[in-house]
This record gives C-alpha cells, sequence and structure tokens, in this order.
C-alpha cells in the first residue's frame, strides 16, 4: 500500500468503524516492531563483543551446559553469517517500521479531525498531537529539533551535533568488512571458513540490492504523486 493508496483508503473510511480497526492494528505492530528493531540493534553488538573476544582469545575450548565446544574458531567462522543475518533483518524491518509509521500518522490526524492533505505525505515532522499518540521513537522526538525557523548559526550547530549520528549508518558496515577480513586471512583453508565468506557476502549483497530496489520503488511512487 502506498501513500496514496492510504490516503484513498482513509476518505473512503473517514466515518466507519473499520478505520479505527485498522488503525489499532496497525498501532500494534508498529510497538511491536519499535520492540523487534531495538532487539535485533542489541543482537548486532552482542554478536561484535562476541567476534571481538573470541578472535583475540587464547581460548582453545569452552563448555556451556551439556554443550562442549572444542574449537573455538568455529564460533568467529559463524558469527559473519549471524551478523549479517541479523543486519539484513535489521534493515527490512526498519523499512517495513517506514511504511508503518507513515501509515499510523495519516490515520492518526484523520482520528483525531487534524487537516489532512497531500503535503502531508512528504511531510516528516509531526505535532504535538502526533507525537503524543505514536508509539514512542528516538527518530520522533529528535523530528522536533527541525523546525521550519532556524538560523544558519543553529542549522550548522545542529548538523555537527547529528553528523557523528549519522556516521553510525556505517559502521555495521564496517564490522561486517572487519570479520570478513579476519576470515580471508585466517580461515580461507577450510571449508567453513569458505562457507561463512562467500554466504556472508551473498546475504550483504542481497540486502544492498533490497535496499536499492526500496529506494527506486519509493522514487518511482513519489514521482507518480507529484504528476
Amino acid at each position: 500500500m502506498n501513500r496514496q493508496e492510504i490516503l484513498k483508503f482513509i476518505v473512503d473510511n473517514n466515518d466507519n468503524e473499520h478505520l479505527l480497526d485498522y488503525y489499532n492494528k496497525t498501532y500494534d505492530k508498529l510497538k511491536e516492531i519499535n520492540k523487534r528493531i531495538d532487539k535485533l540493534t542489541a543482537y548486532l553488538i552482542i554478536v561484535v563483543f562476541v567476534f571481538l573476544i573470541t578472535s583475540k582469545s587464547s581460548i582453545q575450548s569452552f563448555q556451556v551446559g551439556p554443550i562442549s565446544i572444542n574449537d573455538i574458531t568455529i564460533i568467529v567462522k559463524l558469527l559473519p553469517i549471524l551478523f549479517s543475518y541479523l543486519l539484513t533483518d535489521l534493515v527490512v524491518s526498519s523499512s517495513h517500521k517506514g511504511e508503518l509509521f507513515m501509515t499510523v500518522k495519516l490515520i492518526s490526524m484523520s482520528l483525531y479531525k487534524q487537516d489532512i492533505n497531500y503535503k502531508d505525505l512528504d511531510n516528516h515532522k509531526h505535532n504535538l498531537i502526533t507525537r503524543l499518540v505514536m508509539p514512542f521513537s528516538y527518530s520522533m522526538e529528535l523530528s522536533k529539533l527541525n523546525s521550519d525557523k532556524v538560523s544558519v548559526i543553529q542549522a550548522l550547530f545542529g548538523f555537527i551535533i547529528i553528523l557523528p549520528v549519522l556516521s553510525l549508518i556505517f559502521l555495521p558496515f564496517y564490522f561486517e568488512f572487519y570479520m570478513l577480513r579476519d576470515i580471508y586471512h585466517n580461515y580461507m583453508t577450510d571449508n567453513l571458513g569458505k562457507i561463512s565468506f562467500y554466504l556472508s557476502i551473498w546475504i550483504t549483497l542481497l540486502m544492498l540490492y533490497y535496499l536499492i530496489s526500496t529506494a527506486i520503488r519509493n522514487f518511482k511512487d513519489q514521482k507518480t504523486e507529484m504528476q
């Protein structure tokens, strides 16, 4: 469902309980996917720390309950696959969150009798009423800093402050490269190392293809809405 279809759905069901029912379902799903994204982010951080510890550790084996691992390098070889999978899941979930967020936003504006028009399709700011009824999100809270009337100094200062946060977007890709480089230099002599290296690359390329395809689709949708 693109944004034009969302508006049509709202107009067709504006005085219907189906709109409220749909709003409740999408709202609950948005809360769930927020929690999912938080968990995936935590898992990615854990994988990075485990990889850094195990790749530099002198421990040859360890046991967790009934499970005994005699070769610690098995974990090192499997972690890049797990990391690329979690990162792909995070990207897909974030994209789905964006669609849900826009849907909940537009429906909430209609339910609470706020003006809604085509300008809201490309408006990423949120008024007070919208922010209060939406599930908590750091991105929404940070959007309060995005004001229409700011001085050049304020805009420059805001850019400098936010720049380190934006750089975090590329950090997962750096860690994926770091782990693959370690696999390439140290574990390409056995089959598991090769499988980990090439499978991780394939999953990462799949994620990049998804990102590019999604960006192209969104661009085409926006171009169609402007016509």
